[in-house]
């Protein structure tokens, strides 16, 4: 698996391919609910990044193709708060892959000066939950089934 720093309207048709590969389960964990296709703003929104306030990194596979995707996008009302999201074709699930990609955004959260992340799962989501407890998010509540995390940063 390579990484690049970086997901590129380059790349929306690699990314429309990662989607499509994910299960309907998985996609459901990603969006919180239904999500049977993206959309070309959801392509837009996805990979068009500015790699400040909203940033996106992606694994590959040996092949080139988009196994993993994190990102995190700052808030329009806090924007020294961003929401994080991790997604990883089902194939490579319990290998690591979505905590590799999580330290890389936490890492590049905490350079950049963001004060905290957050993170939003539905509640039964057990690996998405231990994941964030690993990356050391800490649970905030449960409201309509979706559990919210936070990372706070300590100032610099």
């Amino acid at each position: 698996m390579a990484t690049t720093p970086a997901l590129t309207p380059a790349l929306a048709d690699a990314l429309a391919d990662f989607f499509s590969r994910l299960s309907e389960e998985s996609r459901r964990r990603r969006f919180l609910g239904p999500q049977p296709k993206l959309t070309s703003r959801d392509l837009a929104f996805l990979t068009e990044v500015d790699q400040r306030r909203h940033v996106a990194i992606v694994a590959l596979d040996g092949a080139g193709a988009i196994v993993g995707v994190a990102r995190y996008a700052a808030w329009a009302a806090e924007p020294e708060r961003a929401d994080m999201a991790v997604a990883v074709v089902d194939e490579w699930h319990g290998h690591g892959l979505g905590t590799a990609l999580g330290d890389l955004l936490v890492t590049q959260a905490r350079a950049s000066g963001l004060a905290a992340l957050t993170g939003s799962t539905l509640a039964f989501n057990s690996p998405a939950k231990a994941l964030l407890k690993r990356l050391g998010f800490r649970p905030k509540g449960i409201s309509s089934g979706v559990a919210d995390y936070e990372l706070a940063f300590a100032p610099s």
